[in-house]
Order: C-alpha cells, then sequence, then structure tokens
C-alpha cells in the first residue's frame, strides 16, 4: 500500500511540474472578466503573470506586504474558463491536477472558490488583500473594491 501511494505522489508530481508554465506566452484578450481588489489595496494595475503567481501561490504578498488571498470561481462559471483560458493558459482539468498535486506535496490548497459575483464582491471587499474576478456587467459603487486594470503583455 506504501508503494502504491508513493508512485502515485510521483506520478501526481510530475503532472505538476509538467503544468508549471516555464514562461507566460502571449494570452488571448481577457473577456467579459474584470479584477477587482480591496478598496485599501493600493496597486492600480497588474500584470498577467502577477495574477497567475498570485492563483498558483508563487507569490504570497503584494508590493505592500499585505497578503494575498486570491478567489477563485467555481468550474461551472463561465467566466471561470475565460480566466483560465487568458491568464493561466490553462484548462479546468489541468489547474484541478497542479492543486491535487500541491496538496499532496506541499499541503497548499487551492484558493477558495465562490459561487457568485455577489459572494466574490463580498469578500474581497472584506479582506484587504484579496482579489477575485467578476463578470463586466456588475455594479461596484459602494461595494468597498476597486477595479485594477490588467495589464495586456507587452506592458
Amino acid at each position: 500500500m506504501g508503494e502504491m501511494k508513493n508512485k502515485l505522489i510521483l506520478l501526481l508530481l510530475s503532472l505538476v511540474l509538467q503544468l508549471v508554465p516555464v514562461a507566460v506566452h502571449a494570452r488571448s484578450k481577457l473577456k467579459d472578466v474584470i479584477f477587482i481588489v480591496n478598496i485599501e489595496n493600493t496597486s492600480e494595475q497588474i500584470s498577467p503573470r502577477d495574477i497567475s503567481d498570485f492563483y498558483f501561490k508563487r507569490k504570497r504578498q503584494w508590493p505592500n506586504g499585505e497578503s494575498v488571498r486570491f478567489i477563485d470561481r467555481t468550474p461551472t462559471i463561465r467566466i471561470r474558463d475565460n480566466f483560465l483560458k487568458s491568464i493561466l493558459n490553462k484548462t479546468q482539468t489541468e489547474v484541478e491536477l497542479f492543486w491535487i498535486g500541491q496538496k499532496l506535496y506541499s499541503g497548499d490548497s487551492a484558493p477558495l472558490r465562490e459561487s457568485s459575483d455577489t459572494a466574490t464582491l463580498q469578500f474581497v471587499s472584506t479582506f484587504k488583500g484579496a482579489i477575485g474576478y467578476i463578470s463586466t456587467d456588475v455594479v461596484l459603487t459602494g461595494k468597498n473594491v476597486k477595479t485594477i486594470k490588467v495589464l495586456d503583455d507587452e506592458d
């Protein structure tokens, strides 16, 4: 039984290593998605690479030292597919396998997932270091959040 578990861990680790991007490739434009941060966050813009690093927990702090709390969306939400494809350059299956491997290898868990724009807004408005993504048609007035500009790969 122990040998089988070790083989499974090695298999998952090899899959994880294949999923970790060596370089950020040119991405298609992000459609129907905006990124939001807590109103107290001093950052005004963010690169796709930084978003990816926050999501995969390669970076855990904002430039001001505040801890990052990334809010993902549930797999059934259409804008999640846009996020995965445009920012992470991954499929849902690849991301799920990555987080299974991380949980086994390092104990890291996937970011918290919210099923609605409203829940995402609520979470981001509560935590200073939070970042999440929502539909472009959501009204942000009075929500204690702000949009953060996602730079093009060339910026």
